[in-house]
């Protein structure tokens, strides 16, 4: 074994005993190595090479922590999970959270277009699906909910707003 010769992402520094051998690794680490294991190519790194190979296996989207995938995730946990505090407000209601992946997701929606913007569901009952779900303002998601209570505890005039508003109201009497 010669200094300066290259095993993989390894470079032979100096002998250490009659078979092993001092190694810089690409990374910048230095570990002694068998020379047997050098030769065999069993060993090729300092181990960062595996790590590597272990987290781009474990890599399905790259997108943990983003707004996109936090919304998914928060959106399938109120249906999907009766010990989420959200829950009775959506699965418990019949609310189901229809996407297969968090890649049909995110090509249904494209990326967040700012933070001023959050998951919304267009139907108010229905699921969360593709063609029901979009990014809306804090303004729109105030007129997409659900109403509680008697239509009659809003007076005439809101009534016509808000069928105004949602382009409902034909005439005025």
């Amino acid at each position: 074994m010669n200094i300066g010769e290259v095993f993989g992402r390894l470079t032979v520094l100096s002998p250490e005993t009659e078979y092993r051998y001092l190694c810089r690794c690409e990374c910048g680490k230095k570990k002694i190595i068998a020379g047997s294991s050098l030769r065999s190519g069993n060993t090729r790194s300092c181990g960062c090479l595996n790590t590597e190979k272990i987290r781009k296996r474990s890599t399905v989207h790259g997108m943990c922590n983003t707004p996109e995938y936090n919304a998914y995730r928060s959106a399938k946990a109120r249906c999907q999970n009766e010990n989420n505090e959200f829950y009775a407000d959506y699965g418990g209601r019949g609310i189901e959270f229809r996407f297969l992946s968090f890649s049909e997701f995110l090509a249904t929606l494209g990326p967040r277009p700012s933070s001023a913007y959050s998951l919304d569901r267009e139907k108010v009952n229905g699921h969360y699906e593709p063609g029901n779900v979009r990014w809306a303002t804090a303004e729109q998601q105030v007129h997409n909910r659900r109403r509680c209570g008697s239509i009659h505890k809003f007076s005439t005039e809101e009534l016509k707003a808000e069928l105004a508003r949602r382009g409902e109201l034909t005439c005025v009497s």
